[in-house]
């Protein structure tokens, strides 16, 4: 990269850096933003695949209508409306994710009557 910065007459920034046919400041500090940028993209990579996922907390639609204050019905009739949406079934009942459920009891004790 030192053979690219020996252009003396480059170094004052000229109005017309293009028209420059040598290697020059302009090109040098372009190479060295590209290059941190290429850093940047490959750090953010590196700690990404670093991080697990977090881990899922579901709760029991039992719980939800606890939580929430409502009766199983109500809670059906929610997801019916698209209000709450639940993550898993299976032969013990439907599970739904922690955080859907407390954005849920802001959505539903916002309702209008």
């Amino acid at each position: 990269m030192n053979e690219n910065l020996h252009c003396g007459a480059c170094f004052t920034l000229s109005e017309k850096p293009r028209e420059c046919r040598k290697p020059c400041f302009h090109d040098a500090f372009h190479r060295i933003v590209n290059l941190v940028v290429e850093s940047t993209e490959q750090v953010k990579a590196l700690i990404q695949h670093k991080i697990p996922d977090p881990p899922v907390r579901l709760v029991h639609s039992k719980e939800v209508c606890r939580y929430v204050g409502i009766v199983a019905k109500t809670l059906y009739r929610c997801e019916k409306q698209g209000l709450i949406r639940p993550f898993k079934k299976d032969h013990t009942g439907k599970y739904f994710l922690y955080a859907d459920m407390l954005e849920f009891k802001k959505k539903y004790h916002h309702l209008p009557d």
